[in-house]
């Protein structure tokens, strides 16, 4: 009953919007909200929309190359599965600039990215034979961390390397590829959620039909339509807010918990990705994606016309070019630190690094202020 009541209601936010056609909303915005809204509709067009379609066709990849290590387990087919998570991982660390909307609606952010891996009650899972019987249709109700990027990487890799096929179980290979499946539905769901369930291909309709995992909502269309009825952005500077505030989240968590936690002995068992020895470049994927959200495209290394960047210049140049050389110092400090950082977290270099974040997130404010005025 529930999920016909969410049908009834996502459909209900499909029909207002619909109500809403562009030339109405237009006539109703100043020029300031009309530039906005082109930088909230290019955003999801070039930003979102671009990095959730490679996640979910990357995470496609990564199961089947699960599924061909499980069938055939042999060095190169570990090395192929472990090339394919590295790429697949470095799609959801751009994503990360933008955790609003259905990564977190969904609780799909915690279920797929939650770290450090509970290694006593992932032994205690493999040897339960009664659990690992039926894992492909139980592992979505595990612990978050067992299950995600951070189950596969403890299953492929060791100290920075592709483990030896000899050294993983049977039982491993199970779980990986349970886990695998459980990754490739929710990537899946996270581009339809922003693309609208009719806009993905149909073999990855297929794949959220027959998990019961179809979203209910269609982010994108209501980041577009920010300022009009059935949106949850109840205006359209809200919109283009959020953007900048998506940054700034992922831009404090870098330096003050992914970075910092250990750094500061807070704890430090809280470092990401360790065993695959790519922290380091979890950390500038996310700020990389930072500067495809404030840029205005995946993979722009400048704004473009349409993006974020180029509004704030227009209002403020000053805060604009702070945030963009805030980046590249960013990026910079994050890649000078010493690699692997699970062995070298403490090094004053660390600290520079901490210290460029808190600088782009205080840039990054002054250009959120800036989108107000």
């Amino acid at each position: 009953m529930k999920k016909i009541l969410n049908i009834f209601a996502a459909t209900a936010i499909v029909i207002n919007l619909a109500n809403c056609s562009d030339s109405d909303n237009e006539a109703t915005l100043s020029d300031k909200e009309k530039k906005l809204q082109t930088v909230n509709k290019e955003y999801v067009k070039s930003v979102v929309l671009p990095i959730y379609k490679n996640l979910a066709d990357r995470s496609i990849l990564l199961e089947a190359a699960l599924e061909a290590l499980l069938q055939s387990p042999t060095d190169a087919n570990v090395t192929k599965a472990c090339a394919e998570w590295k790429v697949s991982r470095q799609y959801w660390e751009w994503s990360e600039a933008f955790l609003f909307g259905a990564a977190s609606s969904y609780n799909i952010d915690p279920h797929i990215d939650t770290w450090p891996l509970d290694k006593t009650q992932l032994e205690n899972l493999l040897e339960n034979d009664k659990m690992m019987s039926d894992i492909e249709n139980t592992i979505a109700n595990l612990n978050n961390g067992l299950v995600g990027y951070h189950g596969l990487e403890y299953i492929i890799f060791r100290e920075g390397q592709s483990r030896r096929a000899a050294d993983i179980t049977e039982k491993e290979l199970h779980y990986a590829v349970a886990v695998g499946k459980d990754l490739t539905i929710n990537c899946c769901r996270l581009e339809a959620a922003w693309a609208g369930i009719d806009a993905v291909s149909s073999a990855k309709q297929s794949i959220l039909e027959d998990a019961e995992m179809e979203p209910e909502d269609n982010f994108g269309e209501q980041m577009e339509l920010a300022g009009f009825a059935g949106s949850r952005w109840k205006t359209v500077t809200l919109g283009s807010e959020q953007i900048i505030a998506g940054c700034r989240t992922i831009v404090d968590e870098v330096g003050n918990s992914k970075i910092g936690a250990p750094y500061n002995g807070e704890n430090e068992d809280y470092i990401e990705s360790p065993h695959a020895y790519n922290s380091i470049q979890d950390f500038i994927d996310n700020i990389t994606g930072v500067q495809y959200a404030y840029f205005g495209a995946m993979s722009a290394t400048s704004p473009t016309t349409t993006s974020v960047s180029a509004f704030v210049q227009s209002v403020d140049e000053a805060a604009d070019k702070a945030v963009r050389e805030a980046l590249t110092a960013c990026i910079a400090k994050i890649n000078a630190m010493p690699r692997p950082f699970v062995l070298n977290y403490s090094d004053p270099k660390v600290g520079e690094a901490i210290e460029a974040c808190e600088a782009l997130d205080a840039a990054l404010a002054k250009a959120q202020n800036a989108i107000v005025k």
